[in-house]
């Protein structure tokens, strides 16, 4: 891992922060080369009720919120080819997939913790399906 890739991850961990989402706060950042090209975050679309109660009905929820991949990529309003993307979760099935239509072809993230994979492990394990068939690199790396 390179300190670029140390000061994107802290950075995606910073942009999580933002989330108003009591209990997953996720975000991204992408990159080319040196150069931030998007940021997201956990979260309703914009212009619509974020109202805390809604965030306590886990299924409303889930039918609302956009993955901080899903924000950082549409915040984007340009070609992701070739770009990297960090994030502060290894990327959902859903989230995977766009990143390997949009051409971004690296993935950093913090290696999933035990909890995260108990939850999470058949996505996760779809996600790095599709990475590896598409050529996308992915990179596990604790930015601590």
């Amino acid at each position: 891992m390179t300190n670029w890739d140390h000061r994107f991850l802290l950075m995606a961990q910073l942009v999580a922060g933002w989330s108003k989402d009591p209990s997953s706060k996720v975000g991204a950042v992408i990159t080319d080369g040196k150069r931030i090209v998007s940021i997201g975050f956990n979260g309703f679309p914009a212009g619509t009720d974020d109202d805390p109660s809604i965030y306590d009905d886990r299924e409303r929820k889930y039918r609302r919120v956009l993955h901080a991949e899903q924000n950082a990529m549409s915040f984007a309003k340009r070609d992701l080819a070739g770009c990297t993307i960090y994030t502060t979760h290894p990327p959902c099935a859903r989230c995977a997939a766009q990143i390997v239509q949009e051409g971004i072809k690296r993935v950093v993230c913090p290696p999933p913790s035990e909890d995260f994979l108990t939850r999470w492990k058949d996505d996760m394990t779809e996600s790095l399906a599709m990475f590896h068939e598409a050529n996308v690199d992915f990179v596990e790396s604790d930015p601590t």
